[in-house]
């Protein structure tokens, strides 16, 4: 026997009294599209901040390096090393990076960005930052600092024939492994005190 109250029907069974709900089941739908709706509002940005360019700092200086070596897998490890010696050797240099980087836009090409750098001034900043990549050294008042070996520029044209050039006879850091013919690590047999 079913009661009906003023809350909702309620069933009766052996004296206890079961409450029916009268709330709608979510569908699969709703909830899907609630939750596309909560990620979009936690993703959403306004327009002027979406369309601000980096002026300066570390991803101002990656954009500078991308746009004037035309190359798109630059290291961001090596790219922080140039950008902290560029940027502890001269204290003008984040106010000359932030005027390069609004000619990004402005230029298609490295040598379009090389001939407007230089039509303001900025040529030789340019230039420093493409030694800085070319080389894997930056020049700076106290004297050259070694930023990178292995990923500078200019072994890539040759890297498909030659291993970077140095004293050891397999390439850099060829010791870190185990030497030619050695398939594991010698024991400390006898244990040395």
């Amino acid at each position: 026997m079913t009661v009906k109250s003023q809350d909702g029907p309620l069933l009766a069974g052996r004296g206890n009294s079961i409450k029916i709900s009268t709330v709608p089941p979510i569908t699969r739908r709703a909830l899907l599209a609630g939750a596309a709706f909560s990620f979009a509002g936690f993703t959403w940005q306004p327009a002027s901040a979406q369309s601000e360019a980096p002026t300066s700092g570390l991803s101002g200086f990656l954009d500078v390096s991308h746009a004037i070596t035309g190359k798109s897998d630059l290291s961001p490890m090596t790219a922080d090393r140039i950008y902290a010696a560029l940027q502890a050797d001269d204290a003008g240099f984040e106010g000359r990076l932030a005027q390069i980087v609004a000619l990004i836009g402005q230029t298609g090409s490295p040598d379009a960005l090389k001939t407007a750098a230089s039509a303001i001034g900025l040529g030789d900043t340019l230039t420093a930052i493409i030694t800085a990549w070319y080389t894997g050294t930056v020049e700076t008042a106290k004297g050259p600092v070694v930023v990178s070996y292995a990923e500078a520029l200019m072994y890539r044209p040759v890297a498909d024939g030659l291993t970077v050039p140095t004293y050891c006879n397999k390439g850099p850091l060829w010791w870190t492994g185990l030497p030619p013919e050695i398939t594991t690590m010698p024991n400390n047999y006898p244990k040395v005190l």
